[in-house]
């Protein structure tokens, strides 16, 4: 009987990223020897995915900041503050990761970043800011800290990038060791007026010698602390509303996505299809087939989903939780999830033996894992297999 595949994207996915899934899922299909297969795919999210559809005037700043507007430098050097409060050599680890110097100054630079002291200048601001204890453990956290070593490799002449890092670092672990000790606030003005004496105690003043590295940092840092802070809310909102908010709309409108479906599979060529449901796609798929039966689908595969867990939470429209599935659905269920993906979930202890899980490690961490499956050989052996 000639067989028809219909493709079904998650959440957060949009245009060219459909479309390169899809190539990637045709092509799993091919490399793992399944070439008669007719591969369709579905497209939902232009109709059914989530927007801001009266262009963000919900979100606070969002006509500063959304629609990929950035701030000025003020906002992204906060945003690498903010990255050294959660992680104070963070600078120090990217620095590391350059080549090795050919005339490396490692033994100096070692030296005197472990055998730092503040100057009385210093040690005077400190104790007016009520900073000295902390300080005393960054100094005490640097020296036993693994990436002051790995990054002195990389010291070349000069070395007032890694000066710098070595500067930023401690008073970023001084503020948030103060914080956390339920010591004094330390405002920016304040806290850069200390980064200034430290630098100039460890000579790490800009002179024109700074790594491209450092630059690197801000680039790095920069993305990461901006899902943080008002300043960056409406860029936020841009990358969140896809991803949390198609998950959102599905509980709402769910059904006009159901129908598309549907439709879909009619559509499809042959006489028997494999339904094929990625993330939210899974979850839609499943309820698609509980709400208007299996009709020419007679195996259905999801990948990374929720609908376990949506229906153990009693989260699906179609499906209350202690429910069964009905008669008329498909013949065959295969659910995949890897442990490292935290959307996936098990299926077998939720729908017992009308499912069967299949567990891919592809070794890819989260996020990355959530699509990792469409590469994995381990897994287009497993599901051309399973399909038959």
């Amino acid at each position: 009987m000639y067989r028809s595949v219909v493709f079904v994207h998650g959440t957060g996915v949009r245009g060219a990223k459909f479309a390169a899934t899809l190539e990637k899922v045709r092509k799993g299909f091919a490399e793992g020897g399944a070439l008669h297969l007719d591969v369709q795919g579905c497209y939902w999210a232009d109709s059914h995915g989530a927007r801001l559809r009266l262009g963000g005037v919900s979100v606070p700043g969002y006509a500063r900041t959304g629609g990929g507007r950035r701030e000025a430098a003020t906002a992204r050097e906060a945003d690498r503050w903010a990255v050294l409060y959660a992680d104070p050599w963070h600078e120090l680890r990217l620095l590391r990761l350059g080549a090795e110097a050919e005339q490396a100054d490692e033994d100096a630079f070692l030296e005197q970043a472990e055998d730092y002291r503040p100057s009385p200048q210093t040690a005077e601001l400190l104790r007016a800011a009520e900073l000295e204890e902390y300080f005393a453990q960054a100094l005490a956290a640097l020296r036993h800290s693994a990436e002051l070593a790995a990054a002195a490799t990389t010291v070349g002449a000069g070395g007032f990038a890694h000066r710098s890092a070595v500067a930023r670092g401690l008073v970023a672990f001084t503020v948030t060791a103060a914080r956390r000790q339920d010591g004094p606030d330390t405002p920016a003005e304040k806290r850069d007026t200390l980064l200034s004496f430290v630098r100039g105690d460890l000579d790490a003043q800009d002179k024109g010698g700074a790594s491209a590295l450092l630059t690197v940092t801000r680039e790095i840092a920069s993305p990461l602390a901006a899902w943080y802070g008002r300043r960056h809310r409406g860029e936020a909102e841009d990358a969140a509303t896809p991803l949390a908010g198609d998950i959102l709309r599905y509980q709402v409108h769910g059904a006009a996505l159901r129908e598309q479906i549907a439709d879909t599979v009619a559509k499809a060529p042959g006489g028997a299809v494999t339904l094929l449901g990625h993330s939210l796609g899974g979850v839609a798929c499943l309820e698609t087939m509980v709400e208007r039966g299996a009709g020419k689908v007679d195996q259905l595969i999801t990948v990374g989903s929720q609908g376990p867990y949506f229906h153990e939470i009693d989260a699906l429209a179609t499906l209350p939780a202690g429910h069964k599935l009905p008669d008329a659905f498909p013949a065959r269920w295969l659910n995949v999830y890897d442990p490292n993906d935290f959307l996936s979930y098990a299926a077998e202890g939720v729908f017992t033996d009308r499912v069967q899980d299949l567990c891919v490690e592809g070794g890819e961490p989260f996020p990355e894992s959530h699509g990792a499956y469409w590469v994995s050989r381990t897994f287009w052996e497993s599901v051309v297999q399973w399909i038959g």
